[in-house]
């Protein structure tokens, strides 16, 4: 039987339809492994994302139980620490006139103010103390916070305080002169207590706030602690606990802040604050 000319037309647009039809489902399985390789994707990151938040979870279960029990023996350590201070500085008034003994009793009185901060560290950490808003004289309280450090390292240390701008903002006092203490600590801490610090309170032109800097003469900050400066714990000294940069950025970011740290190449911190707090 012979085929007619309609019929040997057929066949061509037969195998272009199916070179169609296979093109087509090429196409759609392309997309269907891409979009399962995206899924697959998602899935992993998610599942690292879920690690990462129950390690997270862990992690501050333990920081929890551990400030809880650091807490509790600050407070023990606390009243006889009180009691010691009292007797030295009485001791300091008796010995006035007898520099070699004085200048013992003055170490002693260093120490105590080491061991304090560290209390109060502790103890800060332990809380999540909610902020008391007040009008504050930053540039008096970095004049305070200067000169009390001066009384006690400033005949091996260099110490110094500027101030310029508006000095008043909302804020807690009390938390600021913690955040204060923490950073001229470290600073004294990293130069051996001997380098030169400085301490400079002026206006943030950027964001009409207020910017707070401390910074040293020290070996600056080691590459691989930067990243987790300010997590608890991270310290790349043997001395201290670790804490008083988490509870400085901590009260930082409380007041609506926040706080950044750079080699300069001594260690370097800015403490960018509003000029009024948002009270959580």
């Amino acid at each position: 039987m012979f085929a007619t000319p309609k019929q040997k037309n057929a066949a061509p647009e037969t195998v272009s339809s199916l070179v169609d039809v296979i093109e087509r489902f090429n196409e759609s399985s392309s997309k269907l492994e891409l979009r399962h390789a995206a899924l697959m994707q998602e899935i992993e990151d998610l599942r690292e994302q879920v690690k990462r938040k129950d390690e997270e979870m862990k992690r501050s279960e333990r920081l929890a139980m551990l400030g809880e029990t650091a807490a509790a023996l600050a407070h023990e350590v606390r009243n006889p620490l009180g009691a010691i201070a009292l007797f030295v500085s009485m001791l300091k008034n008796d010995l006035t006139n007898q520099p070699q003994p004085l200048s013992l009793v003055e170490e002693i009185e260093k120490s105590i103010s080491s061991l304090d901060q560290v209390v109060s560290n502790v103890l800060h950490f332990a809380k999540n103390n909610k902020l008391h808003l007040a009008p504050v004289n930053l540039h008096s309280l970095a004049q305070e916070v200067c000169h009390h450090f001066i009384g006690l390292y400033g005949q091996i240390a260099t110490l110094s305080v500027k101030c310029e701008g508006n000095p008043y903002a909302m804020a807690d006092g009390q938390a600021l002169r913690q955040c204060l203490y923490n950073l001229m600590t470290n600073a004294l801490q990293i130069t051996a207590f001997s380098g030169v610090i400085d301490l400079e309170v002026r206006d943030d032109l950027a964001s009409d706030g207020v910017l707070i800097i401390v910074r040293d003469d020290g070996s600056g900050i080691p590459d691989e602690i930067l990243p987790r400066l300010f997590e608890p714990f991270a310290s790349g000294r043997r001395e201290g606990t670790g804490l008083g940069l988490s509870i400085v950025k901590r009260i930082v970011v409380a007041h609506g802040g926040g706080i950044s740290a750079r080699n300069v190449p001594g260690a370097e911190f800015t403490i960018r604050l509003p000029r009024r707090a948002v009270e959580g």
